[in-house]
């Protein structure tokens, strides 16, 4: 069984879309100890199969709330679901909520399932990720050694 698997979920050609990715990147980088991160291109019923024996998964995303671009969001999913406040379905071919409460119902949910998500603000095709946003993913990583 895996400690911890963190799936980063994007599109690297979708400007603020990266940040899951990108927050993967940083955390794979630091080498942490019984952790696994992967990347993911988008959301769909595959997550449940990937994330299927791990203890803790930590998902990162970019989301759309109306907060301020770079704002880190987190949400412990291993109860309640996901907030309707907060879309994480950006470029994605399904809604995260959707794909999360699946695997609830299917009672493949992990013992432990977060949600960390950094506000985006523009998702066009072939744009950089914003300042902003960048500057969050800093939080977003920090955030997410700390729940380790």
């Amino acid at each position: 069984m895996t400690k911890t698997l963190v799936i980063g979920i994007g599109n690297a050609w979708r400007g603020d879309d990266a940040a899951g990715l990108l927050v993967a990147h940083a955390l794979r980088a630091r080498e942490l100890p019984d952790v696994t991160v992967v990347d993911a291109a988008g959301v769909d019923t595959d997550l449940i199969d990937l994330w299927q024996g791990a203890g803790r998964v930590i998902l990162v995303d970019a989301v759309v709330s109306g907060a301020a671009p770079g704002t880190m969001h987190s949400f412990d999913l291993s109860r309640d679901g996901l907030p309707e406040t907060h879309a994480f379905c950006s470029t994605h071919a399904l809604d995260l909520a959707a794909v999360v409460e699946l695997a609830r119902v299917l009672d493949r949910l992990p013992a432990e399932l977060w949600v960390f998500g950094v506000e985006a603000g523009d998702f066009t095709h072939g744009h950089a990720v914003g300042a902003a946003v960048l500057r969050g993913l800093n939080a977003c990583v920090e955030a997410i050694i700390t729940t380790l």
